[in-house]
């Protein structure tokens, strides 16, 4: 099963990637089978909120480059 610390860092990593980089729509479905493979589909619950969170600080500036600290 996946740490709370490792959901809250793929989260950051993916978002980051999903947002600034622009990481392709094949790429992010590889990745989140990939971790439903190593950890379970369990894990994606806890997922999809650290990514929301991670939204959340990041807010609508992400793209200005001014992002809120934690």
């Amino acid at each position: 099963m996946l740490t709370h610390s490792e959901a809250k860092r793929w989260a950051t990593l993916m978002l980051k990637a999903a947002l600034c980089d622009g990481m392709k729509p094949e790429e992010i479905s590889r990745q989140v089978h990939l971790v439903c493979d190593h950890h379970g589909r369990e894990c994606l619950e806890e997922l999809i909120e650290e990514i929301l969170i991670e939204a959340g600080r990041l807010g609508p500036k992400h793209s200005d480059g001014e992002l809120r600290p934690h």
